[in-house]
């Protein structure tokens, strides 16, 4: 259950982590102007839809691997479930065999674990009719959580982070939108764009390896330990290259991996897009990815050990970011307060893990946006953290309601 809050609301700096795989702000750009002027209608074709450009879609039979394509080398990245389906976009005539390319720098191999399907003429014909080239009116995003609070000629605007998004976000909401367009300054709880990755990798090594020397094979039970190594072999990762690592990072590391898919992207989660636009914007960060290490590195062993097993218990973290994102996109209060709040854990780990994930991180956010409101600049703050920091009784928008603020809800 620990694991389920963790990969919901928070990511923290699971976009830095994978900034330092180089991923680029491109995806997010490409989405935001090419529906500038129109969302064009859906067009489902089994469970995904049909975009234009995309030449056909693979099913999985049995479980495959998802390749990334580097120095001409095919790398796996993840395994695929059985009955996934994914969008085709290119075919390639590779040394080790023909593949196709679902997106994002990903491919999967031609062969008998995968049905590959090309789309019907109706489909085709359906995405061209409905698409953006008729001039067609068409209804905007209406997705995000959003708020306004004023006071003393100040103005803050505070918007609910996906920290993995997806082309439909884009463009965002036209409030949201001019908000962010009116405002000088971006909050964001780190800058995971501009970040020196170099002092990241340091800061990293420094907290996440064991200073002892010792490795997580002298800290977990030889069951959790043969499930480690097999779920990182699941994704060609070499168990003694990470060893080393802590419980912590071993997790995130994990969901990390998990989450790599051609539809969920860090590059389309909404504080890196808008960090990406941020131009001559002053960008403030609330924590830092210092404090947010530092953070994680403090759980108690108990607590890292939790949330480690908890996430080799998942198979897939697809079905929990999916619920999200609809939530986000339908802007549904209840159902994010739902998947943060109804889990149903009394344990000491999980109180310890949710007061300094969740009760003392909002503490220390709400009275900074309070210094914003409360300053004699007269400035306009557009501030952008997870969206669970927004829900439960500990929120940021109720410890601002507390001090006395007046906040209004936008949508």
């Amino acid at each position: 259950m620990l694991k389920k809050i963790f990969k919901s609301f928070t990511g923290l700096f699971l976009a830095a982590l994978l900034l330092v795989s180089s991923v680029s702000a491109n995806s997010a750009s490409a989405a935001s102007e090419n529906a500038k002027d129109c969302v064009p209608k859906k067009v489902m074709w089994g469970k995904t839809e049909l975009k234009s450009g995309q030449l056909g879609k693979v099913t999985v039979l049995k479980e495959t691997k998802l390749y990334a394509l580097k120095e001409n080398k095919l790398e796996v990245h993840k395994t695929l479930p059985v009955k996934g389906e994914y969008r085709v976009y290119t075919f390639k005539n590779h040394a080790s065999g023909d593949v196709y390319g679902v997106g994002g720098g990903y491919y999967v191999k031609k062969d008998s674990l995968i049905k590959y399907e090309t789309p019907s003429k109706r489909k085709l014909a359906l995405v061209k009719e409905n698409g953006c080239d008729k001039g067609q009116a068409v209804k905007e995003n209406e997705g995000g959580f959003f708020w306004k609070a004023e006071k003393n000629g100040n103005t803050v605007y505070m918007l609910g982070s996906i920290h993995l998004g997806i082309e439909e976000f884009y463009p965002l909401n036209s409030k949201i939108q001019k908000a962010f367009d009116q405002s000088k300054n971006l909050v964001v709880e780190a800058d995971i764009v501009n970040m020196n990755v170099l002092a990241f990798q340091q800061l990293v090594a420094e907290k996440a390896i064991y200073a002892d020397g010792s490795s997580i094979e002298d800290h977990v039970s030889e069951e959790i330990l043969a499930k480690l190594k097999e779920a990182f072999a699941s994704y060609g990762v070499d168990f003694n290259q990470i060893k080393q690592f802590e419980p912590w990072y071993l997790q995130m590391l994990l969901e990390n991996i998990k989450s790599i898919s051609p539809e969920y992207k860090a590059e389309l989660g909404i504080d890196y897009y808008l960090l990406s636009k941020a131009g001559n914007k002053k960008i403030i960060e609330l924590e830092g990815a210092e404090f947010q290490i530092n953070m994680m590195d403090s759980f108690s062993e108990a607590v890292q050990l939790k949330l480690l097993e908890e996430t080799l218990k998942s198979e897939s973290a697809d079905g929990q970011l999916a619920a999200m994102i609809k939530a986000w996109q339908t802007s549904d209060d209840d159902a994010i307060a739902k998947l943060l709040f109804d889990v149903p854990d009394n344990s000491p780990e999980y109180k310890e893990y949710m007061t300094e994930l969740l009760d003392n991180r909002n503490i220390g956010m709400a009275d900074k946006i309070a210094k914003y409101l409360t300053g004699n600049t007269k400035e306009t703050y557009f501030v952008v953290v997870g969206a669970g920091h927004y829900f439960g009784d500990m929120s940021i928008i109720n410890l601002l309601e507390k001090k006395g603020f007046k906040i209004e809800k936008i949508q």
